[in-house]
């Protein structure tokens, strides 16, 4: 799999003055409603973070949840004084897009990643991913057997998949999991997209911008929620303005060459 042209050593790009990053990673755990799965998920970060040579930060965002969500993670943290947690709690129910960028700003490691709060990712894809730091501007997974996704979201993930390809002049697997990132390129790079086409929005930006890439398989499995289906008018509608503007960057690449 070849990656578009890169500028040559951009792992090695000063941050500002300003950014602070006297931490190597940032995870931020997104929770909405997951009072029973959180502890879990909190875990499994720290038994894979246990086994690398890095020093880290957790923020749990609780993202308006309704239950104890909230609650569940301060006792965690109270309980857990040597792992490194921080809650955040957003006043209101601002989806995952404005909260992944937001907690880029609240963060203090060079490297940054979301992890869903439902535990849906082992420790062993957790620690692949994680060890692949540094190797790339972006460290992107993907996933060649998915467990409890239905035949119909497939179809339309390989669709989406193919579409966000097609329209960036890119050679992606997979846009929509939890890539590894510079936090400073996320600060600088990333919009309040809504819908889940922020992370394919991120992803050719950084491309078109020069970012190096490497692509890692991984296991996981996908959790059904009772939330309503994807495939709704306010889904479609964000998923089509996100794939115009992927589009439109192609055009203005390749007609002045930024």
């Amino acid at each position: 799999m070849s990656s578009p042209p890169a500028t040559p050593q951009r792992n090695d790009e000063p941050t500002p003055a300003g950014v602070r990053e006297d931490l190597d990673l940032t995870i931020f755990i997104a929770c909405f409603n997951e009072e029973k799965r959180v502890v879990p998920t909190l875990e499994t970060v720290r038994a894979a973070l246990a086994e690398l040579p890095l020093t880290y930060e957790v923020i749990v965002v609780d993202d308006g949840s309704t239950d104890c969500t909230g609650a569940v993670v301060e006792e965690f943290a109270r309980a857990n004084p040597a792992m490194p947690v921080r809650l955040h709690r957003n006043p209101r129910n601002l989806g995952l897009s404005r909260s992944f960028v937001d907690t880029a700003f609240r963060g203090r490691g060079r490297h940054y990643r979301l992890v869903c709060g439902d535990n849906v990712e082992p420790k062993e894809s957790m620690l692949k991913i994680l060890r692949a730091l540094g190797t790339a501007d972006i460290i992107i997974p993907y996933y060649p057997v998915l467990p409890g996704k239905s035949r119909l979201r497939k179809i339309i993930s390989r669709l989406y998949t193919r579409i966000v390809d097609l329209l960036g002049g890119y050679r992606i697997r997979y846009y929509n999991g939890c890539a590894l990132y510079r936090r400073y390129h996320v600060m600088r790079w990333a919009s309040y997209n809504y819908g889940f086409g922020f992370q394919a929005h991120l992803i050719t930006t950084l491309l078109d911008e020069g970012a190096t890439y490497s692509q890692v398989p991984l296991e996981g499995f996908h959790l059904t929620k009772d939330r309503g289906s994807p495939l709704n008018l306010r889904n479609f509608l964000s998923t089509g303005h996100t794939l115009c503007e992927i589009f439109i960057r192609r055009i203005r690449r390749e007609l002045y060459g930024n």
